[in-house]
């Protein structure tokens, strides 16, 4: 994917896809990006960037990353103040 101009330049949607496919692929990373003609350090940057965890976790490409567990209960006061000065 190299041109006389240097690396090819992929767009957010293009990392995410190449993502899923190296997840899907089976291969280490290495052999992933050779074959890819991607460096690691790339996509160890865009995996963090984009929230992607390694094989063999819970989180996937565009999996919500927080649980919404609802409005607070409500509980009464313990009594407590708390008071803010102005600068």
């Amino acid at each position: 994917m190299h041109s006389d101009f240097g690396p090819a330049r992929r767009s957010r949607g293009q990392w995410q896809a190449l993502l899923a496919r190296a997840t899907r692929s089976g291969l280490s990373v290495a052999e992933f990006c050779r074959r890819e003609g991607v460096s690691t350090a790339s996509f160890y940057t865009w995996r963090k960037r984009l929230g992607a965890a390694g094989p063999g976790t819970a989180a996937t490409v565009g999996e919500a990353a927080f649980v919404d567990l609802g409005p607070p209960e409500a509980t009464e006061s313990a009594g407590a103040v708390l008071r803010l000065r102005r600068r």
